[in-house]
């Protein structure tokens, strides 16, 4: 392929605005935030789990307070009537005795369960504490997550309108230049997965690095400035200058 010297320089303009642009793809892919944010994550998600086993751990203990209560009103109005039957006199002295023993067992299971209660309500007091703490602290994280969102979107917002910014240029620049030789430009591009064209400075191809032996800068010097030249080793466009090397 032939192509006019100041056309194969203008690829170098290209080749540079797309490292400029692949340089801030890739500071929007690693912004400080993009870190944070999913270290937070992982701490919200921990919390959440926390804040999980704590509820149900609270809804036990309240199920648990509503069964001992189901437990202690009818003993409790069980014991109420056979002392009411008891101080009235109200059975003979066969079944007096037997039901002086029934009140003594009921007094003795509420007892039980009223202080089982004490103890389940001191549960759901300790709990109900660990669960809004929890809650609490993913509120936290939360609003810390938000603030990163907003500066990462702030900061990925700022980037994407200088990579527009390159990408108009290119396109202009691209534009007065022969179809045939970006369309080389971009496939070689494409394949090397990044730039399709590299200065041939200082005898050495500033696209992989390689070092051209003295045969072969023989024939580039000789060659017509017309002529496209390719880097053996990446295959990029090799665009010579006054830097090349070349005498």
């Amino acid at each position: 392929m032939q192509a006019d010297p100041s056309a194969q320089r203008a690829l170098l303009l290209i080749a540079d605005l797309d490292t400029q642009t692949a340089q801030l793809r890739h500071r929007k892919a690693t912004l400080p935030e993009h870190a944070k944010l999913a270290e937070l994550a992982g701490k919200r998600g921990h919390l959440s789990e926390q804040v999980i086993a704590s509820e149900t751990r609270l809804g036990d203990a309240e199920a648990e307070q509503d069964r001992i209560e189901s437990d202690l009103v009818p003993a409790r109005a069980r014991r109420e009537r056979n002392q009411k039957m008891i101080d009235t006199g109200a059975v003979d002295a066969k079944a007096l005795q037997s039901m002086i023993a029934e009140t003594t067992h009921l007094s003795g299971r509420i007892n039980s369960l009223e202080d089982t209660q004490l103890e389940i309500m001191q549960q759901v007091e300790d709990e109900t504490a660990v669960r809004d703490r929890l809650i609490a602290q993913r509120g936290e994280v939360e609003t810390q997550m938000r603030t990163l969102l907003a500066d990462r979107d702030a900061s990925g917002k700022e980037l994407d309108a200088k990579i527009g910014q390159l990408a108009e240029q290119r396109a202009g620049l691209a534009q007065r230049l022969p179809a045939e030789l970006v369309a080389l430009y971009e496939k070689i591009a494409q394949r090397a997965g990044g730039t399709g064209a590299a200065e041939l400075r200082a005898r050495r191809c500033t696209g992989c690095g390689l070092e051209l032996d003295m045969s072969e800068l023989k024939k580039h010097a000789t060659a017509s400035p017309d002529l496209v030249l390719r880097c053996e080793e990446c295959g990029r466009i090799l665009v010579r200058t006054e830097q090349s090397g070349l005498t």
